[in-house]
């Protein structure tokens, strides 16, 4: 089964600016090539039922969550992030703590695909009374 949305962490958001001016020195070099790569082996799969998170370079984890109810989502993005498209998601859901996905790519196809899914208020009153 294809999911509806893969959406992967962003590699922009590892190349801050005092990496940018300390590129000739050896340690930022390295801090950041291997902050790229753990941001792409980063990847949240969304289904109509569940979640699916996918993370690790050496060691894989892999977690599925049920799909909430959705009751609004937020995009905050940086200077940065406006610039070369990347930004934060936080999504508000019935009855867990909210749910906020960092620096990922597109943050507003994201919400889009959220907003699509936000639950009506009927719905809502059913699961706050079972």
């Amino acid at each position: 089964m294809k999911p509806n949305l893969v959406v992967k962490k962003s590699a922009w958001s590892a190349v801050t600016p005092l990496c940018v001016i300390f590129f000739w020195l050896v340690i930022p070099l390295i801090v950041m090539i291997c902050r790229i790569i753990v941001a792409k082996h980063y990847v949240f799969e969304f289904y109509d039922e569940h979640v699916i998170v996918k993370s690790g370079v050496l060691s894989r984890n892999e977690r599925k969550t049920v799909f909430p109810t959705i009751l609004s989502v937020s995009v905050s993005q940086s200077f940065w992030g406006r610039i070369v498209g990347y930004g934060n998601v936080m999504v508000d859901v019935v009855g867990k703590w909210d749910v906020r996905l960092e620096q990922i790519g597109a943050p507003y196809l994201v919400k889009q695909y959220f907003e699509g899914r936000i639950g009506n208020a009927s719905g809502i009153q059913t699961i706050v009374t079972e």
